[in-house]
């Protein structure tokens, strides 16, 4: 036999080890821990979840006793797992949408900027990572990304997720496609191998093993101490993977595999079931779940009290839906038939919150206690305003108390007493924002809100994106 390369042997033997880990590293899995880690799902709503003052909606009320906006009215079934962060700032330039898609979890898109060549259309590139990133490689867990329909100018999903060299993370698109690339390992990995699999993985072990004893003999010193450290670590690797470790999780837990065309709403069910697995087990701390426009029927009430249902205007919902406008009473309608429709998204969001809450986690709370559920949108309401855009958030983790109302701080347009309102661009330069009229600015940037979810996540990080978006991260334990 000709003689092996130890180097190349002991080389090979810590990347299969390496593979192996990817899915037997997770103790929650395997049920071997009572500590239960904070999972994160940002979900961003195209045209955002925000309410409309000039339409007489508005939160009112003290920060633990506090009404809901008519089109958020959906959360009241789950008030107490949320918080209603009433508002930060986000970028204040440019066209609303296409700057704030790669802004809102990166908080990090310099001022000005072009579209980029990777990003093509009209997107601007972002100089920092997105939240998700970051979140999954501080814990070394891989990230879900998934998208309903949220797409435009011929993207499959907006841009909203990069890595720390600014290059766009793609989202599957379709149930199928996510739980093929995500599920499927999970599937394999609590299924009893079957016996000629068992067996070739037997004699695949039994090869290493013994060329591994031959290598013993001809070593001393510190370099056999080293090889019989790598001995047995592939002895525990084989007893592992050959035993078919236990797991909490059984092959009765693992959902079928998604069909194909099915109806928008069942497609979002399905990316329920995926990412409330992919928690469960904890192949993945955060996911996110982009929701566009594909809602195709929903039910609102017209100003003379007649019953309505989806977009009567028949096309066209970015600009005869999204975009009423709320200054012309005959837009009324247009402007309810959106709240119709992102109370729709609300009554999803809380099938989603109840079926977390359902799950007992390892540590005997439920999921929903060790999650941090962040809806957001690229604009607060659909009128393309960013100064004060309304994020909510449900769920506990890391200690979130619940069931508030937080009013934020507010910048006058025009008096505003030396505190900066504006950004910077990619070599640093601080640019003010000329806006001068309208409602207050919020003193808190989207920075603030992902620098405190990715503290809750276990992340230590006291900003997070450009200086310019931060004051300090928001408090919400």
């Amino acid at each position: 036999m000709k003689p092996i390369d130890r180097r190349h042997f002991l080389k090979g033997l810590t990347a299969g080890a390496g593979v192996a880990s990817m899915f037997f590293n997770s103790p929650v899995a395997r049920g071997q821990t009572t500590v239960a880690p904070t999972r994160v799902l940002l979900v961003p709503l195209t045209h955002g979840w925000g309410y409309d003052p000039e339409v007489g909606d508005a939160f009112t009320g003290t920060e633990f006793d506090f009404t809901i906006p008519r089109p958020l009215h959906g959360f009241e079934a789950i008030k107490s797992q949320c918080v209603f962060v009433d508002g930060v700032r986000g970028t204040l330039w440019g066209n609303a949408h296409d700057v704030s898609y790669s802004d809102i979890f990166t908080a990090a898109v310099p001022w000005g900027e072009g579209s980029s060549a990777q990003l093509g259309a009209v997107f601007p590139e972002p100089m920092g990572p997105s939240l998700d990133y970051v979140i999954g490689a501080y814990h070394e867990k891989q990230v879900l990304r998934v998208s309903a329909d949220y797409a435009s100018w011929g993207f499959q999903h907006n841009p909203t997720c990069f890595d720390t060299n600014a290059r766009l993370l793609s989202h599957y698109t379709t149930p199928r496609a996510a739980y093929d690339g995500i599920i499927a390992p999970i599937r394999d990995s609590v299924s009893p191998l079957p016996p000629g699999r068992s067996a070739m993985r037997n004699a695949f072990f039994d090869f290493l093993g013994r060329d591994t004893n031959r290598l013993l003999a001809k070593v001393s010193g510190t370099e056999r101490l080293k090889l019989e450290g790598y001995l047995d670590a592939l002895n525990h690797l084989g007893d592992r993977l050959n035993a078919n470790v236990p797991v909490e999780l059984t092959p009765e837990d693992i959902p079928p595999r998604p069909g194909t065309g099915l109806p928008f709403l069942d497609d979002v069910d399905q990316y329920f079931e995926l990412i409330t697995l992919a928690f469960r087990a904890d192949t993945h701390r955060v996911a996110v779940l982009g929701l566009g426009e594909g809602l195709p029927t929903w039910s609102w009430t017209n100003e003379n009290g007649q019953p309505q249902q989806g977009n009567v205007w028949v096309s066209d919902f970015h600009h005869n839906v999204a975009h009423y406008n709320p200054s012309n009473h005959m837009s009324m309608d247009h402007r309810l038939a959106f709240e119709g429709w992102v109370h729709g998204y609300v009554q999803k969001i809380v099938q989603l919150a109840n079926q977390l809450a359902s799950i007992e986690d390892v540590d005997g709370r439920t999921l929903l206690d060790n999650t941090i559920i962040v809806l957001t949108g690229e604009v607060s309401n659909g009128e393309h305003d960013t100064r004060r855009k309304t994020h909510i958030l449900v769920g506990g983790g890391g200690g979130i108390r619940r069931g508030r109302w937080i009013r934020t701080a507010g910048v006058p347009p025009r008096s505003r007493g030396g505190f900066f309102i504006g950004g910077q661009t990619r070599d640093g330069t601080r640019i003010e924002s000329g806006i001068n009229y309208g409602g207050d600015f919020s003193a808190p940037g989207t920075g603030d809100l992902l620098a405190a979810v990715g503290r809750l996540a276990g992340v230590p990080m006291d900003s997070f994106g450009f200086p310019t978006n931060n004051t300090a991260p928001l408090q919400l334990t």
